[in-house]
C-alpha cells in the first residue's frame, strides 16, 4: 500500500516542471509520514486518508510549477489526417451501403482523435470530460432519429456534467460528491416519473438534494431531526396525496415543519472539502435548467446550462495551452444543439465539431 501510495505520488508529480531534487524530497517527506503514522498503530487506509490522496494533495504540493505538456507522439499527424479517414469512411457508408445518415456521425471522430492525441498522455483527470460530448451527442442522435426518443433521450447529456464532478472526486468528501451529483440523479428520476404521469408526486425527489446537504450539518442531533422532518413531510405529502382526495395544495402543509426549521437553520455552513465556488455553479445550473424548462418548455435543449460545471472545471483546474482544446467540445456541442434544435439544421450543424481538430492543430504547432 505505501509503495502504490507513492509511487502515484511520483507520477503525478512527473507531470510538473519540478527539479527532480525537489520532488524526492517531497517523496521522503511523505515516506517519513506514512511510516510515522504506522508507528503510532495506525493501519494503512486510515494513514492515506490523514495524508489525502495523491490526486487531492497534488495541486498544494506543485503550486508555483507548470505542468508539463505531453500529447502523444506524432498527434499533429494523426488529427491531419483524421478528417481524410472520416471523408473516406463517410463515403463507404453511403455508397455503399446507402447510409448517409446516419454516416455523417463518423466526422465526430475528428475532434475525438485530437482531443485523445492532445490531452491522452497528461493524465488529465478531465479528458473523459472532455469526450463525454461526442459519447452522448452520437447516443442522444441514435435514441432521436431511430427510435424517435429525443425525450427522454436528452437525459443522456447529463453525463456531461456528472464526468466534470466525478472527475474532481480527490478533493470532496464522500457526502460532498453525493451531495454535487445529487440534483442530477433527482433530475434524471424525476423525469422517468414524469414520463409516465407522476409529476405532482414525483417533484418530491428533488428533496434529495437537501437530504445529502443536511448530512454535512456538524450537530448530529439537529442533523438527525432535521432529517427526520424532512422525510416525515415527504412520506405525510405522498400518503396526503395518494390516499386522500385533498389537493396537493394542502398536501404540502406536510412539509411545512421542514421549511420553517430550514429557515431557522439557514445560516448554517458546509463545512466539507467541495469549494463553494462549486457548489454555486451547480445550484445556478440547475435553477437556470428547472426555469427555462418550465417556463418555455425546452427540456431538449435546457440542459445546456449543466454545461457550466464541467466548463467552471476545466476553466480552472486545467493547463493553459490545454484548456481551449478542452473547452471547445461544449462550445460547439452547444452551438451544435442551438442551431439544430431552432433551425433543424442537425445534418449541417455537426460541421461545428471541427473547431476542436483545427484548435488542436492551431495549439499544437
Amino acid at each position: 500500500m505505501k509503495s502504490k501510495y507513492l509511487k502515484d505520488l511520483s507520477i503525478l508529480l512527473d507531470d510538473y516542471q519540478m527539479d527532480r531534487f525537489e520532488k524526492q524530497d517531497i517523496i521522503n517527506d511523505y515516506s517519513e509520514m506514512y511510516d510515522e503514522w504506522i508507528e503510532k498503530g495506525y493501519y494503512e487506509d486510515e494513514v492515506e486518508k490523514k495524508l489525502g490522496h495523491p490526486r487531492s494533495i497534488i495541486r498544494d504540493l506543485t503550486e508555483g510549477h507548470k505542468k508539463i505538456e505531453r500529447p502523444l507522439p506524432g498527434s499533429e499527424k494523426v488529427i491531419a489526417l483524421s478528417p481524410f479517414v472520416a471523408t473516406i469512411t463517410f463515403l463507404i457508408l453511403g455508397f455503399g451501403f446507402d447510409l448517409w445518415h446516419p454516416g455523417w456521425m463518423i466526422f465526430l471522430i475528428i475532434p475525438v482523435t485530437a482531443i485523445i492525441m492532445s490531452m491522452g498522455k497528461t493524465k488529465q483527470d478531465h479528458l473523459s470530460t472532455a469526450l463525454s460530448p461526442f459519447g452522448a451527442t452520437v447516443t442522444f442522435l441514435l435514441l432521436g432519429f431511430v427510435f424517435d426518443l429525443w425525450h427522454p433521450g436528452w437525459m443522456v447529456f447529463l453525463i456531461i456534467p456528472v464526468l466534470g464532478i466525478w472527475n474532481s472526486r480527490y478533493s470532496m468528501r464522500k457526502i460532498d460528491l453525493l451531495t454535487a451529483l445529487s440534483p442530477f440523479i433527482a433530475v434524471v428520476a424525476y423525469t422517468v416519473l414524469g414520463y409516465y404521469g407522476y409529476f405532482a408526486e414525483g417533484w418530491v425527489v428533488f428533496l434529495i438534494i437537501p437530504m445529502f446537504g443536511i448530512f454535512n450539518y456538524p450537530n448530529k442531533k439537529v442533523m438527525l431531526l432535521w432529517e427526520f422532518l424532512l422525510i416525515g413531510g415527504v412520506t405525510g405529502y405522498l400518503y396526503i396525496l395518494l390516499y386522500t382526495e385533498t389537493s396537493w395544495e394542502y398536501a404540502l402543509l406536510a412539509l411545512v415543519p421542514f421549511g420553517l426549521f430550514s429557515l431557522y437553520k439557514s445560516d448554517w455552513s458546509i463545512d466539507g472539502n467541495m469549494p463553494k465556488r462549486y457548489r454555486l455553479v451547480v445550484v445556478l445550473s440547475l435553477i437556470a435548467f428547472l426555469a427555462v424548462g418550465f417556463i418555455f418548455s425546452v427540456w431538449t435543449i435546457s440542459w445546456l446550462f449543466f454545461l457550466a460545471i464541467p466548463v467552471y472545471a476545466i476553466s480552472t483546474e486545467v493547463g493553459n495551452k490545454q484548456r481551449i482544446v478542452a473547452l471547445t467540445p461544449f462550445i460547439a456541442l452547444t452551438i451544435f444543439m442551438l442551431v439544430g434544435y431552432f433551425f433543424n439544421l442537425w445534418h449541417l450543424s455537426w460541421i461545428v465539431f471541427l473547431i476542436i481538430p483545427m484548435t488542436a492543430i492551431y495549439k499544437n504547432t
